[in-house]
């Protein structure tokens, strides 16, 4: 039992985050279509990107900083937060649909703006987060 109660701050701790990340996923789902008009899974690549470079900035920018996260920190934002936030699984699918669709301009391009364009934004992000840490 003492195993269990060692494990339930954390277990919050990745649930407040994902609720918090699964909540902001929705509302640009909802929202980026209507801003942008567009057929195109824009939303999927748009929080593809974004958690990629949050994920690189944060990581490094702690790495490199004196700032200190505790473990429950690390878990809200990266296990939680970013982990509900971005949507790999909403990719595979959309990329899926796209291929039994034959839409073969928008597979690549959905294809390339997740996979290619996600590692620049770590790599980014990364770069970014030493600069703010002074290094």
């Amino acid at each position: 039992m003492d195993s269990l109660a060692f494990k339930l701050v954390p277990t919050l701790m990745v649930a407040l985050g994902g609720a918090l990340g699964a909540t902001t996923r929705f509302w640009v789902r909802e929202f980026l279509p209507l801003i942008t008009g567009s057929q195109f899974p824009l939303s999927t690549v748009a929080v593809n990107l974004v958690g990629c470079f949050l994920a690189g900035l944060v990581y490094m920018w702690i790495e490199h900083s004196t700032l200190i996260w505790s473990a429950h920190k690390l878990l809200f934002f990266f296990v939680g937060f970013l982990g509900a936030f971005t949507t790999f699984s909403a990719f595979a699918l959309e990329s899926l649909l796209l291929y039994q669709q034959g839409d073969w301009l928008k597979l690549t391009l959905h294809i390339f703006a997740n996979c290619v364009l996600c590692l620049i934004c770590v790599f980014v992000g990364g770069w970014l987060g030493v600069k703010l840490a002074g290094h």
